[in-house]
């Protein structure tokens, strides 16, 4: 699961209470987002696609501003249909034969995943611009087939998490995209915070 995700849905969970309170009277955006991403560590690898439906309640409107937020607690907001998941991994000093075991993951075939999300989308209609982070965390774990150097074949679960928007969340605002129609927000964008590349396409609409 990537790092940056651990630390937005921890840092988000006071949000919650607040997104899922205005659902309804305000709206909420939905839609789909592609998501197709590395994440790069020393000794590693994870190359992912997904594709995840998000629902965002619009939790205020006033003035030239719309913010939607996802902040799950009781039921996640977020159906994720992952169809692929390759990692590659290794240890970082040999072993005491002085080889260093190495290993191979894959998905065993797609899977549908329902996710907790995290984050919000903000829209500026004066400067019809807007700017989004969302964080989302898998509920179950994915089967992957995997090959141990030393071992050989073997099977096991992963946890998934991915993240969606214009930019990091401690950029909020610094990276933002146009819009034709505020009710209707469609753009394909790459994020790359240390560690990742994440190529993204979503079509987000403003249901009541």
């Amino acid at each position: 699961m990537p790092k940056l995700v651990k630390l937005v849905v921890v840092a988000s969970a006071c949000v919650a209470t607040a997104a899922l309170a205005q659902e309804g009277k305000l709206g909420a955006y939905k839609g789909v987002v592609s998501v197709a991403g590395s994440e790069i560590e020393k000794h590693g690898k994870i190359d992912y696609k997904a594709t995840i439906k998000v629902n965002l309640p619009v939790t205020d409107r006033s003035g030239d501003v719309t913010r939607a937020e996802a902040g799950d607690v009781e039921k996640p907001s977020a159906m994720a249909t992952i169809t692929s998941f390759e990692l590659e991994a290794r240890n970082a000093s040999p072993d005491s034969d002085g080889k260093i075991t190495s290993w191979k993951c894959s998905l065993a075939a797609p899977t549908d995943v329902p996710m907790n999300a995290q984050g919000a989308l903000d829209i500026d209609h004066r400067k019809k611009k807007y700017s989004m982070f969302v964080a989302l965390v898998g509920m179950k774990a994915v089967p992957v087939k995997c090959v141990n150097s030393r071992s050989g074949a073997y099977r096991e679960s992963k946890p998934v998490g991915f993240f969606f928007g214009t930019n990091p969340p401690e950029a909020m605002g610094s990276v933002e995209l146009p819009y034709a129609d505020p009710a209707r927000l469609v753009a394909k964008h790459r994020m790359t915070p240390p560690g990742h590349v994440v190529d993204m396409e979503w079509e987000l609409q403003l249901t009541k």
